[in-house]
């Protein structure tokens, strides 16, 4: 089950015993217990009647009889139990019961950074509850993310500024949701959003760090590059988005570059490539400093980095600074001559 089913199912009012909420997008693992809690509980006897627990802040016996205990004047109580992952063993083995046969007047919710389906544990939590993963959304698929996040907070947006929303933020949910809230806070009139709102409002950081890797990249900069994708790492990319994220970039410089070649102008570029107007002044001095082969090669050695960064068991982190290494190296006359 993924975040939408589960929406559905709360709708719905299907609400099972066991959750066990797991993945690597912590706003959408929050979002989903925020979901459950409003329809387990009623807002007056939340006090009474929910507990939440991290894995090693209380002894699991005592959870346990938290979780055995009748709600007060409610049909149900709801316990969560965060970063379950690091439950050991003989914790799971004291959960076992409960697992095995549910508390009816408790609505039980794990939280996880991931899951082992194969533990026995697991199996059963399958089978008397519901799985549901929660992975961070593709670079792709966050325009439907940023559109219901934004129509949440009763925000009517532009086509172009949900697109620029998504340059300027990347694809960390909470950093696009906290973005919006900054809109909504902005917008007092409630009127439809435009691009010209968002770049007066939305930060920047996202789009500086890539610009400003890529700069020193083509400089042949090592420490700054290699300074820059820490920052990047810092703004919430993980290394394979990361990847991605810069590849996208360079092959908006080569498509620049292939525009300005064919002799078309600035606003023709700018509909070709797909990238607000304001930004193309940035991407046209940018593809003045880098040659089409360092774009071929960067571009098969960010394919290699993917590559080798889902398939490798070596640090992710190496892998990165192997690919800033390998192109920040100089190149022939020659191939400086092919601008």
């Amino acid at each position: 089950m993924d975040f939408r089913q589960l929406q559905m199912k709360v709708d719905k009012n299907q609400i099972d015993n066991i959750y066990f909420l797991y993945g690597d997008e912590p706003f959408l693992i929050d979002k989903s217990i925020e979901l459950i809690k409003a329809c387990v509980l009623t807002e007056g006897l939340l006090d009474f009647n929910s507990d939440s627990f991290y894995a090693g802040e209380k002894s699991v016996s005592a959870i346990k009889d938290i979780i055995e205990t009748l709600p007060v004047m409610s049909p149900k109580r709801l316990v969560i139990l965060k970063q379950a992952h690091l439950l050991k063993e003989q914790d799971w083995n004291t959960l076992l019961p409960i697992l095995e046969n549910p508390v009816d007047t408790t609505t039980l919710v794990f939280s996880a950074e991931k899951m082992d389906k194969r533990k026995k544990v697991s199996k059963i939590i399958e089978k008397n509850g519901t799985l549901v993963e929660l992975k961070r959304p593709y670079d792709n698929k966050l325009l439907p993310w940023i559109t219901y996040l934004a129509t949440e907070l009763n925000l009517q947006i532009e086509a172009d500024a949900l697109r620029l929303i998504h340059q300027l933020v990347g694809s960390n949910l909470y950093e696009i949701h906290n973005e919006l809230k900054k809109l909504k806070s902005f917008n007092k009139q409630d009127v439809k959003i435009t691009s010209e709102v968002v770049l007066s409002v939305v930060s920047k950081s996202r789009v500086l760090s890539v610009f400003d890797l890529t700069n020193a990249i083509g400089r042949n900069d090592k420490i700054s590059a290699l300074t820059c994708l820490a920052n990047l790492l810092d703004h919430g990319h993980s290394e394979i988005g990361s990847v991605q994220l810069i590849a996208r970039h360079i092959r908006i410089l080569a498509q620049v570059k292939e525009g300005v070649t064919l002799g078309m102008n600035q606003s023709q570029i700018a509909s070709k490539v797909g990238v607000p107007q304001f930004f193309l002044k940035d991407y046209l001095m940018q593809s003045r400093q880098w040659s089409q082969k360092k774009i071929e090669r960067t571009i098969q050695a960010l394919y290699d980095t993917d590559k080798a960064l889902k398939s490798s068991p070596v640090s992710a982190s190496i892998w990165l600074e192997n690919f800033v290494l390998s192109t920040c190296q100089e190149e022939s006359p020659m191939a400086k001559s092919l601008l």
